[in-house]
């Protein structure tokens, strides 16, 4: 027998609010990425109804959740919780006063997976925004270009970084490792200053496009220490990608934890 009465009621009062201030340290903002083509969802959290009728590339929240264990399920929409097997169920650790995602999107070889991926919401300078790029697609390794040079290079499944860059627009496309093409995805992106945009690739090769979220509100104060240490603070594997980017001085690389067990 599902619990949901009780967990509804719960999951129904969790505030949806904007930007990164996170009510307090106990809770974090989480939000869900549908990485997954092909297949529209209902999204279960400890037995709870969060996310209905949710489709491809869509990004969901950001929840207020209290720090704790969360189980995770996926059904294709309209199915019966009670009587129906999820496509795809997880359990994670919440940890508190972070920004997350948890998304769901293929691995390398095409089978359909859940993550847990932590944001970096440090403090920025002045006049300068942030970029996360994370390979959630069923695609080789590939770099990650920003105007004639690669931004983020050798970027496998499953892995991402982020960079803080002068507040602009960005002719951002994606390409194999070591080579200019095929050009699998290209978009122009603009990078608001003290913002945070996160950027998703999903899908195949063949068809791959990006689910985006903005996090607001990172603009440096002369009272806050930018610790570096934001969004790591998951007890969860880490990832780094070395950056590089000819004539834009990356001001601060980082690495964030990823749930893939």
């Amino acid at each position: 027998m599902r619990k949901t009465a009780a967990l509804m009621a719960l999951l129904l009062a969790l505030s949806l609010i904007p930007g990164v201030a996170l009510a307090d340290g106990h809770t974090s903002d989480v939000r869900v990425v549908h990485g997954v083509p092909g297949l529209d969802v209902d999204i279960y959290a400890n037995g709870g109804l969060i996310l209905e009728d949710f489709k491809y590339t869509e990004v969901g929240g950001p929840l207020e959740l209290e720090e704790g264990t969360y189980d995770i399920e996926v059904f294709a929409t309209g199915a019966d919780p009670d009587v129906d097997a999820p496509a795809l169920a997880k359990s994670f650790d919440v940890p508190a006063g972070v920004s997350a995602a948890i998304v769901a999107h293929l691995d390398d070889e095409g089978t359909p997976q859940l993550s847990l991926a932590v944001d970096n919401v440090s403090a920025t300078e002045a006049g300068e925004g942030r970029v996360t790029a994370r390979h959630f697609a069923n695609a080789p390794v590939v770099d990650i270009w920003a105007g004639d040079a690669p931004l983020f290079p050798e970027v496998p499944n499953g892995a991402g970084a982020d960079a803080d860059v002068p507040a602009g627009t960005y002719a951002v496309s994606i390409v194999p490792t070591g080579l200019t093409e095929p050009v699998v995805f290209a978009a122009d992106v603009a990078i608001p200053e003290g913002s945070n945009v996160v950027v998703h690739a999903v899908g195949t090769t063949e068809d791959l496009t990006v689910a985006v979220y903005v996090i607001d509100g990172l603009h440096s104060t002369p009272s806050e220490v930018p610790s570096g240490t934001a969004g790591t603070a998951a007890a969860v594997p880490f990832v780094s990608i070395a950056l590089a980017m000819a004539g834009v001085a990356l001001l601060a690389t980082r690495k964030f934890g990823f749930s893939t067990n």
